[in-house]
């Protein structure tokens, strides 16, 4: 598999002339417009500093290879996001966060070697552009929930240093944030491209609590009636101007915060107790899905019986019209005809077995075997189909 890397990057507010031109001047190859950038390389390298360009030109960035190494970058207005609050969740080294020119960012990385399946399950063959994109434009909504306070996306992050085996096992889970136990696709799309543990997420939901009702529309107005005019008249001007939604963000993230119930703070976990719950945690969702795969095949097995007893029904009053049929489409050019025929030859064995005729059926069968032994295309099919057939049909 030749060499594959993948870079895009995002920003909410339009880049101005001069930004674009900065950008440009860094590569002229990329699809470059005010609120994107997307480039890939089979060969060479972006010659930009990925870091850096989120702290000056971007809100967000992505960026994985086929060898395996995924990346993130991610940044909010520090309004939005307390500088404390990422650090005491950005606890590892495959997560690290830092202030700049007034925002909080955090730089996320999964690096294990990929598989060419798994690979291309993800993103699709090399040069699968919209397969390639879909990725950040999700995570870049679950960017937003952490600016109006959700932070679900933070304990994840946690969670991904826990799984890298860069805590202590004495260390303290952070605050669980509500709602982990039912993550929406962003967050979703956030904890698979970094590889985090479905069953590591499992075990952290446990202690999540179910998230609030949404506030009735009355308790946003007594809120907003609280608030500073000459604060509300600037949120306003600023979306009228400019449509930039931070200040909403900032706004909708202060009035969540005196939502929150009090009431005693949940035990914390340690980093160990959370890895040991995980075998019993993945044992239960390995049973559950064999289960469900079982009443899966019940449920097709059950729907195929009550469908062949129904062709049946019809066939035993002229049966010799089935075996004419199965003629007919034989002398038709191409196999798109098979699957037919094995149906066919599937309910006269059936009905042979009902009406005690299956030694009769054995030996026509017999006949039209030696009649159609070159169609090996045909045989295959039928050792694969009906039990009987295969059973009744030689070997290459």
């Amino acid at each position: 598999m030749s060499e594959y890397q993948h870079y895009q990057f995002a920003v909410d507010e339009p880049l101005t002339d001069r930004q674009l031109a900065e950008i440009r001047a860094l590569t002229t190859r990329a699809r470059l417009t005010r609120h994107s950038f997307v480039n890939t390389y089979g060969w060479g390298d972006f010659k930009g500093n990925a870091r850096m360009l989120v702290e000056t030109h971007y809100d967000a960035h992505l960026y994985f290879a086929n060898w395996g190494t995924r990346r993130l970058i991610l940044r909010w207005p520090a309004a939005t996001l307390p500088p404390d609050t990422a650090q005491m969740y950005c606890a590892g080294d495959s997560a690290d966060s830092w202030e700049s020119g007034g925002y909080v960012l955090i730089a996320l990385e999964s690096d294990n070697e990929d598989d060419p399946e798994d690979f291309n399950d993800l993103f699709g063959d090399e040069g699968d552009q919209d397969r390639d994109e879909q990725w950040l434009p999700s995570i870049t909504r679950a960017r937003r929930q952490v600016a109006e306070g959700d932070l679900r996306l933070l304990y994840l992050v946690w969670l991904l240093c826990a799984q890298g085996g860069e805590l202590d096992g004495d260390d303290l889970e952070p605050p669980v944030p509500p709602g982990l136990d039912d993550l929406p696709e962003p967050l979703a799309d956030l904890a698979t491209f970094l590889r985090i543990d479905e069953d590591l997420i499992a075990v952290a939901a446990q202690r999540s609590s179910r998230p609030a009702p949404r506030p009735p529309l009355a308790a946003h107005r007594a809120w907003i009636t609280s608030l500073d005019t000459g604060h509300k008249d600037a949120v306003l001007a600023t979306l009228l101007h400019s449509g930039d939604l931070r200040p909403l963000h900032e706004m909708r993230r202060r009035f969540q915060d005196t939502q929150t119930p009090t009431g005693p703070a949940p035990v914390r976990r340690t980093v160990a107790e959370i890895r040991a719950a995980v075998p019993a945690q993945r044992a239960r969702r390995i049973a559950r899905e064999q289960q469900r795969e079982a009443d899966e095949r019940e449920r097709a097995a059950r729907e195929q019986r009550e469908a062949q007893n129904r062709r049946l029904s019809g066939l035993q009053h002229d049966p010799e019209a089935a075996w004419q049929r199965v003629g007919e489409l034989l002398t038709r050019r191409g196999t798109r005809h098979y699957p037919e025929v094995v149906r066919l030859l599937g309910d006269l064995a059936a009905l042979a077995g009902r009406e005690a005729a299956t030694a009769a059926f054995a030996e026509r069968y017999a006949g039209f075997i030696a009649a159609h032994r070159t169609k090996r295309a045909l045989l295959r099919d039928l050792r694969a189909g009906d039990p009987v057939c295969a059973a009744l049909t030689p070997g290459d």
